[in-house]
């Protein structure tokens, strides 16, 4: 998980100099290690431990951050007494999501599912010239990105061709979140590819079936109760209700929810 802020940056942006393209832009290997992103798309049937906490992803992200975070309805929040839109930015044309930001509201919360390629991240870092400040926020958990856009100065005023998918923005982003940007990616397609190897061994047997099982419904008992922030911090239960998980390589109390790398009774 890593934390970017990019302060507010005087970055000119001419809707001339933007080079289209008729297709998606593919993968950028500056943002991702090809081989392992081609692993991690050869997976079939790709095992994903915390499938079931997409709902709980955003909230996991908004808490590393804000202190209060009250959800209003479907699209508003109120962070630390603040008001925030909520957008959606699942698409590669761009034109949507810069009418979004233009609305009523000055602060903003942009949910991805991923920043594979080059032309997203330069759209981020471009958003900075038209808000106060951004911080982008990877999960934990899973490849979920949230970005935070702090009290908009001006309307975003560069314009698209429609019909077309933007190839370059034509700017050049910073080294040090092309780098941040980079590890996460690259962490999540190892950590995925590790679990489906682990799986996968585990499916060898009708024994390991039933620990995979009970190991998948407590390890996501835990992270619903860590983004809630229900975990208890001590455990003193009854040793039959620790068990080692296989996947997370600790031992793991199924009552009180409880993570260690030590067994002590």
């Amino acid at each position: 998980m890593s934390i970017i802020t990019i302060e507010n940056t005087d970055i000119k942006v001419d809707s001339e100099d933007i080079i289209y393209s008729k297709g998606y832009s593919r993968p950028s290997k500056s943002i991702l290690d090809p081989e392992l992103y081609s692993k991690y798309k050869s997976i079939k049937d790709s095992f994903n431990l915390f499938e079931d906490l997409k709902s709980n992803l955003l909230l996991e992200c908004l808490n590393y951050i804000f202190s209060s975070v009250i959800n209003i309805n479907e699209n508003l929040y109120t962070l630390d007494s603040l008001c925030y839109k909520l957008v959606s930015f699942y698409e590669s044309k761009f034109n949507n999501i810069t009418q979004e930001l233009n609305n009523k509201y000055t602060n903003y919360i942009i949910v991805l599912n991923d920043i594979y390629n080059y032309p997203k991240i330069q759209y981020i870092y471009i958003l900075s010239s038209y808000f106060e400040k951004i911080d982008i926020i990877m999960s934990k958990i899973s490849n979920f990105i949230v970005i935070i856009c702090y009290n908009r100065l001006k309307l975003i005023d560069f314009k698209f061709k429609k019909e077309f998918f933007v190839k370059d923005f034509n700017i050049k982003v910073e080294e040090n979140i092309i780098k941040f940007l980079k590890q996460d990616n690259d962490n999540y397609f190892s950590n995925i590819i590790n679990l489906n190897d682990k799986v996968t061994k585990m499916c060898q047997s009708l024994s390991q079936i039933s620990n995979l099982n009970r190991e998948m419904f407590t390890i996501s008992k835990y992270y619903r109760a860590l983004i809630n922030k229900e975990c208890n911090i001590h455990c003193s239960c009854r040793p039959n209700y620790i068990f080692y998980s296989d996947l997370l390589g600790c031992y793991i109390c199924e009552n009180c929810l409880v993570l260690t790398r030590f067994l002590t009774f």
